[in-house]
């Protein structure tokens, strides 16, 4: 496997008065944009997410805690290298500027610490640390596809991707993303980015693509700091953690989920597999019929499709109540929304099924049940479930996010489909007790996507029939809403 290149053009800091290091980009001749000014509205985007609250995150030099979450991908980079890869890829149609882009992609590590921080033990053994670099160092290869044949470079650029989403990176060293600008003809190429999932969630993705866009239409010099940054974050986040606000929200959580057994892991350990899944939709497919049956009871379709799942899970772990785990943004603050990071969290929602509800009364169980653990989505699952346990078996995730807009003067932009995500070591601080991990796209009317399981505790049939599971839930809930005992 190739290796990612190392950074050797010689990187500058200076201080600036305020304090703040200002950040020289590390290509010579290039633009320099100071980072200096400080964030306004910092104490603002907390204050929402604690009542009484800490001292909002403040602007910091040298290095600050990492995250729960980021120190265990940490843990587990090390096990398993380049388990922690994502992968991304989007094919540029049309003339491309090659130093603009090569700027406009220097201009956007600038403006996120999350793409300049190394992940690191604290000498003292406190846990893990974040350190900034001052400045960006874009890591970037390049192959030139042009003189292959057409079948050459679909095979060229198929290898490309998998090497990419494989790609070992290093959480010490910094060297958390990586840059490939395949060449396939002087009016078409493909970008291919490597990115570790400790620095970078789904949200990051979007606003790395609008930055870029902005940096290459306008110039690197206009991409201003995002007004919270990651690590103000993971900052605010260990401090309200060891508050007393946060402690007590803490333990209330932990009490409301103690009635569900940790699931047991699978004794083969863990095994990934990944498996193309759609629901069949359609007129009066009972999919089409069950959302409407939702949407007249105020559910959403991710909690009709939630009642419904659970209602399989239920039937088969012969419970009355069932955790599902769901993804959440974990952006509570609208200033962190133009920030990249891992601010993913996972929230165990406890779905009630007894006393033989109707499926309509489970859709008003369902509702309140979203959202009440949606209201505690700044808890990590890593201090929630201490000891690397975890109450769900099955995670689910129903996203309806649209395409991200990326225009470019005379260059037709559009995404390539990669290898499948290895988001269960995301997801579950015990990847081998997770049975597997559904994650949907509703768009253009269709709803489908990928299950990732483990292979050590289920068969691809085993992850099928769950959603064979959901559409006949659904088909029996649409001929008798009202009708007592679903769960049987």
């Amino acid at each position: 496997m190739t290796r990612p290149p190392r950074c050797s053009a010689p990187c500058r800091t200076r201080t600036a008065p305020n304090g703040r290091a200002d950040r020289r980009r590390c290509r010579p001749g290039a633009r320099r944009a100071a980072r200096g000014q400080a964030r306004t509205g910092q104490d603002a985007a907390v204050r929402p997410a604690t009542r009484p609250r800490p001292t909002g995150p403040a602007l910091r030099r040298g290095a600050g805690p990492a995250t729960a979450l980021q120190a265990r991908l940490l843990r587990s980079e090390r096990q398993w290298p380049g388990t922690g890869t994502g992968s991304h890829a989007i094919r540029l149609a049309g003339r491309l500027d090659h130093g603009r882009l090569r700027e406009a992609l220097t201009g956007v590590l600038s403006r996120h610490e999350a793409l300049r921080t190394r992940i690191d033990d604290a000498p003292d053994g406190t846990g893990a640390l974040l350190t900034v670099e001052d400045a960006p160092c874009l890591r970037l290869t390049r192959a030139d596809l042009s003189d292959h044949s057409a079948a050459a470079r679909r095979d060229a650029v198929r290898r490309h991707l998998t090497e990419s989403a494989g790609t070992a990176l290093s959480l010490e060293g910094g060297r958390t993303s990586w840059f490939r600008l395949l060449t396939l003809a002087p009016d078409e190429h493909v970008l291919v980015l490597a990115s570790h999932l400790a620095v970078f969630d789904g949200w990051s993705s979007g606003v790395f693509l609008a930055d870029l866009a902005a940096g290459y239409l306008h110039g690197p010099e206009t991409l201003a700091p995002p007004e919270l940054q990651f690590t103000d974050y993971a900052d605010w986040q260990r401090r309200w953690l060891s508050a007393s606000d946060g402690q007590a929200e803490l333990a209330g959580r932990r009490v409301g989920l103690a009635r569900t057994p940790m699931a047991p892991a699978a004794p083969g350990g863990f095994e990934r597999g990944h498996l193309p899944v759609r629901l069949g939709r359609g007129p009066g497919s009972p999919l089409d019929a069950g959302l409407a049956l939702g949407a007249a009871q105020g559910a959403t379709p991710f909690m009709t499709l939630l009642a419904a799942l659970a209602v399989v899970l239920a039937r088969r772990d012969g419970r009355t109540d069932t955790v599902v785990g769901t993804p959440a943004a974990g952006r509570f603050a609208t200033q962190l929304e133009g920030a990249v990071g891992q601010f993913t969290t996972v929230v165990p929602v406890r779905l009630d099924l007894s006393g033989k509800p109707s499926f309509a009364e489970l859709l008003h169980r369902t509702r309140e049940a979203v959202a009440d653990a949606l209201g505690h989505q700044r808890l990590p699952v890593d201090e929630l479930c201490p000891g690397g346990t975890q109450p769900y078996s099955v995670l689910f995730a129903l996203h309806n996010y649209p395409a991200v807009p990326f225009g470019l003067p005379g260059i037709e932009v559009s995404q390539l489909p990669g290898p499948p995500a290895c988001h269960l070591q995301l997801y579950s601080p015990d990847p081998a007790a997770t049975f597997a991990c559904v994650g949907l796209v509703q768009r253009d009317g269709e709803i489908g996507g990928t299950a990732e399981f483990n292979q050590r505790a289920a068969a691809p049939e085993d992850v099928t029939a769950l959603l064979t599971g959901v559409e006949d839930v659904l088909r029996r809930a649409v001929a008798s809403p009202a009708a007592p005992g679903i769960t049987h």
